[in-house]
């Protein structure tokens, strides 16, 4: 008679701590929170800040004329091209999965999506993702021009500005409720600095894969690492397909898949199979043309 496994005590569950199942998650999402909240002070608090409407600027809290203050945010604009180029070459998108923030927001954007505007949602559902992704926008569009005016200026009729900053706002608000209404897509095929990155030199020191002793067969049939990515890719083995869409360049590095595996398979007391690989592992056609072979048990 074959022997039960005591769940509650297996041997793999030991091994992992909530930590461990979900390191990645809760990683970017501080790295993500600090950066926006850096976004949202340093205009604010005139660190850094240009005024178009009003003709000036401010460095760390001191006026100066709006020409002084453009030299800084030319230099951050420069830096962050050079950063993206760093990190791509040291392993692929890292900037898409660890510091945008609007890739931040699409990511949560698609989760609502799903839940509010599939297609089983009702009319009550899909009327609430229009209106939450309409307040969003509005956020992320006043965060975004903090940077470059005095938002107050989009109550005074009498600036020279007012008309001209509200043409751009709205122009601004369209592109945003874009982007954010159709979630991760937006990264995967729209955003422009995915494409900047797609046409740079790139380089993955660290791949996620299954791991060298494991199969698709191991896997089973819950594809979770596949739903949960962001970039809707086959995380399994998409290290292996030389695909701008479907391959490793379009993986932002993120880890969802690796703490995905080990959320499923952990509580089931069996080992992760989703692990990352500096040299990937030999693999047969079949594996990476995603065919699995069922053996008849006997």
């Amino acid at each position: 008679m074959e022997q039960s496994v005591n769940i509650d005590n297996c041997e793999v569950k030991k091994k992992y701590s909530f930590w461990d199942m979900h390191k990645f998650t809760i990683l970017r999402n501080v790295v993500y929170g600090l950066i926006t909240l850096f976004l949202v002070i340093i205009p604010t608090f005139k660190i850094v800040k240009i005024d178009i409407a009003h003709d000036e600027s401010w460095i760390f809290g001191k006026s100066v004329p709006l020409e002084d203050g453009l030299g800084p945010l030319i230099i951050a604009g420069g830096f962050f091209a050079i950063l993206i180029i760093i990190l791509n070459l040291i392993n692929g998108r890292v900037f898409c999965g660890w510091i945008c923030p609007g890739g931040w927001v699409a990511e949560i954007q698609e989760k609502l999506k799903r839940k509010l505007f599939g297609p089983r949602s009702s009319k009550a559902q899909r009327l609430e993702y229009f209106v939450i992704t309409g307040v969003v926008t509005l956020l992320f569009a006043l965060l975004f021009f903090n940077w470059v005016t005095d938002l107050r200026v989009f109550f005074y009729k009498t600036n020279p500005s007012f008309i001209p900053m509200w043409l751009a706002f709205i122009g601004a608000f369209g592109v945003f409720y874009f982007e954010l209404f159709i979630g991760k897509r937006w990264c995967r095929v729209f955003c422009p600095t995915g494409i900047y990155q797609k046409i740079t030199p790139y380089h993955h020191l660290y791949k996620p894969t299954m791991a060298s002793w494991a199969n698709l067969d191991d896997c089973g049939h819950c594809r979770e690492c596949i739903k949960n990515c962001p970039m809707a890719l086959d995380p399994r083995r998409m290290a292996y397909i030389n695909d701008f869409y479907k391959g490793l360049q379009a993986c932002i590095a993120c880890g969802l898949c690796i703490d995905t595996c080990k959320q499923v398979r952990v509580p089931e007391c069996k080992e992760p199979l989703m692990v990352w690989v500096k040299d990937l592992p030999p693999r047969n056609q079949d594996f990476i043309e995603g065919k699995t072979h069922h053996h008849p048990t006997h």
